[in-house]
Parts: C-alpha cells; sequence; structure tokens
C-alpha cells in the first residue's frame, strides 16, 4: 500500500511504512538533465561526462492522484512521476519529459547500517555501502588495481575506477533491509552509495521504470530479485560429473594431455579446445585465430575427432567471439557483404587485441545476426562440438557507426545480450537446446536467461586479491545475486606476464575451490610454457585428480542446489547472510 505524506516544502513517500522517497524544494528527489556530447569517447571503457550540461532540479510539485495502489506526481511541467504498489513490489514510472532529455538522478532512502550487494558481477568488497559504484560493460584486462601488468592498459585507454570495471555489470542491488531494487536501463549508470543515508542513482537516460522489490527474510530478497531479471534453465548433468579439462596445441597434444590425468584418476567430462580455430603468437602469450572454422593442420577432419571422443565419454567444447580477423576467411565474406561495424569514413572499424588487427560483426545488423548464428551452425555444432566459450561483448568502442543507427553508447551495455542471443539462437535453431552449453562472461539485464552459464574472465594466474584467485570468491557470489548463478571461474587463472606466472600452490589451491563451484574447468593460461599445468607436475596431477574425484562425488549436491537456483532463484554459490 502506498502512503504519502506532505508539508509546507515537500512529501515522502512510503510503502506499507517504509519511506522510500524524501522530497523537499531544497533537495529534490529527482533532477534530469540534457548533454548535447553524450560522453567523451573513451574506445570501450566506462565514459565520462562533458564539464557542462544543462542539469534541472525539479522543485516543485503537484500531486495529481493518491490512492493506496497508486500515485501520480508532476513536477513543474517537466515531468510526471507513477508510483504503483502490488504484491510486495513497487514500480516507478516517468512520462511527460522531452526527447533532448539524457540525464536522470533519483536520490533514495538509505539506511546508515545497511550492507548493499550486488551491481552484477564484483570482483572486491561485496558489500557496497560507501562505494561509488559505475555500471559500464567493460573488459577488464589482465590486471587492476596497483600492478605493473595492467598499469600500462589503464593509462593507454584513459580508464577511471579500474578497480570497480568488470565485464558484468548489472543496475540492480540488494540490502540488508530486507529490499531489491532494478532500474530498467541500458544507458551508462553510477550508484552511488556513499551517503549513509541517501542512494543515488544516475543514469544518462529516463529509465524505462525502477522496481522495487519488499521481503520478510533475506531468502525471500534473493529469490525476488531472480524473479525479476529471470531465471535459467538447468544445465546438462555432464557439467557436473567431471571436470573440463583445458587443452590445445592439436589432436596429438591434446589425446597426450587428456590420457595423463585420465591415467592418474582424473574425472573427465570434457575437454576445452580454444585453438580448435587455429592459434598465433601475441603479446599477452597465445591467442586463438579469430576466424572460426575448424584449423585444417591442428584438427584435420574435426568431425571425426570429435565423434571418437564421445565413444569415451568425453565431450567437445570450443570457442569463439564476435571478432573477425582481417587474414582469415570469414572476414573476407563479411566485409564484402557489409556485415562489420563501420568507422566513420563509412569502412570496417578495425580494433587492436594483442596487436592484431580485428573486425566487428555488426549483431544490430539482422542479415549479419543470421550469418553468425549459420556459422556457429555450420562450423561448430556441424561438426559436434557440445559447447563453448561464448567470449567478449564487452568491447564496444563508443565511436562506431551501427547499422541501425543507434548511438553505440546507448546499445554498449545490451550489446553482450544480442551476442548471447546469437549463441543462444544457434543453439536452439540446430535442436540442441539441451545439450549445448554457451558460456559468456559478459552480460546485462536479461543475460541469465540467454546463457548456459557464466566464467569470470581473464584473471591473474596467481592468489591477487584484485584479478587472481582471491578475486573470483566474491565474485562468484556478487554474479549470483545477479541472476548468473551458473558461474565458475578458470581453474589456475588465465593472464599472466613477466613474474607474475601460474605456480604449483596456485593451482592446486584454485582446483580445491572449483571443486565446490558449479563447473570445474581448466585453463593453460595465455602462457601455456611458462606456467604450470596439471599434466607438468607429479604432485600438481596426483591433487588435481583428487579434486576432480570430489567434484564428480558432490554431482548429487551440485544437482540438488542447480535445481533449487532453477525453482527458486537462491544461487549455487551464496552469501551466508541469505541464511544467517
Amino acid at each position: 500500500m502506498i502512503s504519502i505524506e506532505t508539508t509546507t516544502e515537500g512529501f515522502a513517500l512510503f510503502v506499507d511504512g517504509r519511506k522510500i522517497l524524501a522530497h523537499s524544494t531544497r533537495r529534490p528527489c529527482i533532477e534530469i538533465g540534457s548533454a548535447k556530447e553524450r560522453s567523451v569517447y573513451t574506445r570501450g571503457a566506462a565514459p565520462r561526462s562533458p564539464a557542462k550540461y544543462k542539469r534541472i532540479r525539479l522543485k516543485s510539485f503537484t500531486i495529481e492522484d493518491a490512492t493506496p495502489e497508486q500515485v501520480v506526481i508532476e513536477f513543474e511541467g517537466r515531468m510526471s512521476m507513477i508510483a504503483q504498489a502490488s504484491a510486495n513490489k513497487l514500480r516507478l514510472a516517468f512520462t511527460g519529459f522531452g526527447d533532448h532529455i539524457n540525464r536522470f538522478r533519483l536520490r533514495l532512502e538509505a539506511f546508515p547500517k545497511e550492507t548493499i550487494l550486488g551491481c552484477g558481477e564484483r570482483y572486491g568488497r561485496l558489500n557496497l555501502k560507501g562505494k561509488r559504484i559505475p555500471l559500464w560493460v567493460e573488459d577488464r584486462g589482465g590486471g587492476h588495481g596497483i600492478c605493473p601488468i595492467s598499469l600500462p592498459v589503464n593509462l593507454r585507454r584513459n580508464a577511471r575506477n579500474r578497480a570497480h570495471s568488470t565485464p558484468f555489470p548489472l543496475p540492480a542491488f540488494l540490502s540488508s533491509q530486507k529490499y531489491w531494487i532494478h532500474v530498467a536501463a541500458t544507458a551508462y549508470c553510477v550508484f552511488d552509495f556513499t551517503n549513509p543515508r541517501v542512494s543515488v542513482l544516475d543514469v544518462w537516460q529516463v529509465p524505462k521504470e525502477i522496481v522495487f522489490g519488499f521481503g520478510e527474510t533475506a531468502e525471500e530478497i534473493v529469490a525476488g530479485l531472480s524473479r525479476r531479471l529471470g531465471r535459467p534453465s538447468l544445465p546438462p548433468s555432464w557439467t557436473r560429473a567431471g571436470a573440463c579439462l583445458g587443452v590445445q596445441g592439436g589432436i596429438p597434444e591434446v589425446r597426450r594431455k587428456l590420457k595423463a590425468v585420465r591415467d592418474a584418476g582424473a574425472r573427465v567430462s570434457a575437454v576445452w579446445v580454444q585453438d580448435w580455430c587455429g592459434s598465433r603468437g601475441s603479446r599477452q602469450g597465445s591467442q586463438a585465430f579469430f576466424d572460426w572454422k575448424a584449423d585444417a593442420r591442428l584438427y584435420p577432419e574435426l568431425p571425426s575427432f570429435i565423434s571418437d571422443l564421445k565413444t569415451e565419454g568425453i565431450r567437445f567444447l570450443g570457442y569463439i567471439n564476435p571478432f573477425l580477423a582481417t587474414e582469415g576467411r570469414l572476414y573476407a565474406e563479411a566485409h564484402d557483404k557489409g556485415f562489420c561495424v563501420r568507422n566513420e569514413a563509412d569502412n570496417d572499424y578495425i580494433v587492436s587485441l594483442g596487436a592484431f588487427p580485428l573486425a566487428i560483426v555488426d549483431l544490430t545488423n539482422p542479415r549479419a545476426f543470421r550469418w553468425i548464428k549459420d556459422v556457429i551452425i555450420n562450423e561448430m555444432i556441424g561438426p559436434g562440438m557440445t559447447g563453448w566459450l561464448a567470449d567478449f561483448g564487452d568491447a564496444l568502442p563508443d565511436d562506431v557507426m551501427l547499422y541501425d543507427e543507434e548511438s553505440p553508447e546507448d546499445i554498449h551495455n545490451s550489446w553482450p545480450l544480442l551476442w548471447a542471443k546469437a549463441n543462444r539462437e544457434a543453439v536452439e535453431e540446430a535442436g540442441k537446446g539441451e545439450e549445448i552449453v554457451t558460456l559468456v562472461r559478459s552480460g546485462w539485464t536479461g543475460s541469465s536467461i540467454l546463457a548456459s552459464g557464466f566464467w569470470s574472465g581473464s584473471q591473474l594466474a596467481d592468489f591477487d586479491t584484485d584479478a587472481g584467485m582471491a578475486s573470483v570468491v566474491p565474485a562468484g557470489i556478487s554474479a549470483g545475486i545477479g541472476g548468473a548463478g551458473f558461474w565458475h571461474s578458470d581453474v589456475g587463472g588465465c593472464s599472466s606476464r613477466l613474474f607474475r606466472t601460474r605456480k604449483a600452490e596456485c593451482l592446486k589451491r584454485w582446483a580445491e575451490l572449483a571443486a565446490f563451484t558449479p563447473m570445474f574447468r581448466t585453463h593453460e593460461g595465455c602462457r601455456p610454457d611458462a606456467n604450470v599445468q596439471c599434466w607438468t607436475d607429479p604432485d600438481v596431477l596426483l591433487h588435481f585428480a583428487r579434486m576432480t574425484e570430489i567434484f564428480s562425488f558432490l554431482e548429487p549436491y551440485h544437482e540438488a542446489v542447480a535445481r533449487e537456483y532453477v525453482e527458486t532463484g537462491l544461487p549455487p554459490m551464496r552469501h551466508l547472510w541469505t541464511h544467517y
């Protein structure tokens, strides 16, 4: 039930006795504005607002309607707010504003001692109270914080607040005060929790709606938010039966490494072969060749190899992303058909990743969208792959020209949804919806129902708290709050440069962590020869085999919590507050 109390200077809006908004002429609850320059271009990093833009503080108001179910408030003839309450929820919608309005700010009542959780996958402190959180889909790179690996990247990209960068942000959070909030928007957002008594939601567009949910218990709040964001379907049982072994180097090398771990007693249900499409060296180490066809030199007769593995109970997972290597066969086809995003000169927009030139498939072009789905169906599903890592989706530059003429700044956060949707539709059109898994690392609102699972991206192959093994613990817990409960990390990490390489101790401890997550998948790392692998150290190999046995032994447990997640929204990895 909604109630509203007015004073000589303002009003207070309540839902079932809980104060939600407080407004006065001195401290308006809503501000709007317009910026002619949408942002300072940052090549994919979080945008910066222009130095000057017109800000309008909506001070005066008129209450046009007030019932227990709905309140309508008009602000200065510039905007109307419609508040509607039903079934432990409050919806705020906004109308009557001009098309030029592209800044929105809402001030909410907050609690000094509350804990704030969520805002997507977070790699640092779980409690966001006292923090200012930017929400922008962004590749974190190979290192973060005060780190010689990340410093050149951060300086080159002019990136700010890198500690809060994430490929899977989410404009939603929950509070220990038994409420959750979701902002229905795709533009850049900043959620500011630095004021103990006021939370400020900044959005670079007027949200479609802002939804509040309330409950009596923590479980109700977590479940309510997951219901709002969408709950995933249950991944196939083989993902819980054994490890997914990350291997590469061609068919003989894949067989040699697989035999080594299985002879040691390791339980393996799949191999993940990143270089099925070829590989090449880069500044970061080894990188897949972004031309999504089987490499004839490394994997001749790939369908036969995949079929042979299946007879042994081993599934084959590949790798793909929305980039195209300009030297590849697929880029030539996409270029001729006009399927790549364009630059201001109306040429293909070329980016550099690991020093190699790459084009980007324009997912807003229906023909290009159909084309990349056909590539997945013909080149990956056709040969018999049981899944793949659908990487990136978090690196759309903000000065590209798109087919649908939408501003790249406005579509940036929803770009990973288009990429996940292409993969999901390819699987469904091939009739493999219950067998194949698509694993993504980037996301936004809606990703939870488009992907089979998520992984934490390119973490450092060490114990680093900002981007190594220590960082994936809060990442997994916060991802689960945001609907990405079927989550895992690269066992042993991925990125390593200079003196920072994977040691035996790190690989062993990471395997212990992975045994208690929804999926157990290893990664050789970007520099395989510089990192310890489970088959290169006898002690590590025995330990690895033991951890896969534990993971396999826990299959009934993993199955139970996975089904509970699908049915109730309580993720497999949970913050202790959920129950205690």
